[in-house]
């Protein structure tokens, strides 16, 4: 069941990002708060897991304050929420492929002159496709 919600989370904030290049933290915190509640009753990973995985996202969280921006405080705050449905090892999977998906798509648009260095993405939507991955048991 997690599973699911985790994936209507990641689908709803990658078309929020992709229309309006911002997050609704709401939405997030919400989809943390049921996460926290369903592992009160259906633990899929440990107390000590969960808390790894939302560090994670806490380091990302800083890493957009410590770049002024560059990163945006709303994937930090998403990969706060995953963590707590992923655990540590998942999180970092998941965040290590949406970053190795970017890449490679941030790289493809810059060969093709599609886009420019400095312009943004939308990361999220890449999250999405690292998780239906994990879902599918691909690694990557």
């Amino acid at each position: 069941m997690q599973k699911y919600i985790l994936l209507g989370l990641l689908g709803l904030c990658s078309w929020e990002d992709i229309r309006k290049k911002k997050l609704t933290v709401i939405y997030i915190l919400l989809f943390g708060i049921g996460g926290g509640w369903l592992h009160l009753f259906y633990p899929t990973c440990s107390i000590y897991s969960i808390l790894c995985g939302m560090a994670l996202g806490i380091a990302m969280m800083f890493a957009s304050w410590a770049t002024r921006g560059r990163i945006g405080i709303g994937d930090g705050i998403l990969i706060v929420v995953t963590g707590v449905y992923l655990g540590g090892t998942g999180n970092l999977k998941l965040l290590f492929t949406g970053l190795l998906l970017a890449a490679c798509w941030s790289l493809g648009m810059l060969v093709l002159g599609k886009k420019k260095g400095k312009e943004e993405i939308a990361f999220v939507p890449f999250l999405l496709a690292a998780y239906l991955t994990m879902l599918a048991g691909w690694q990557i």
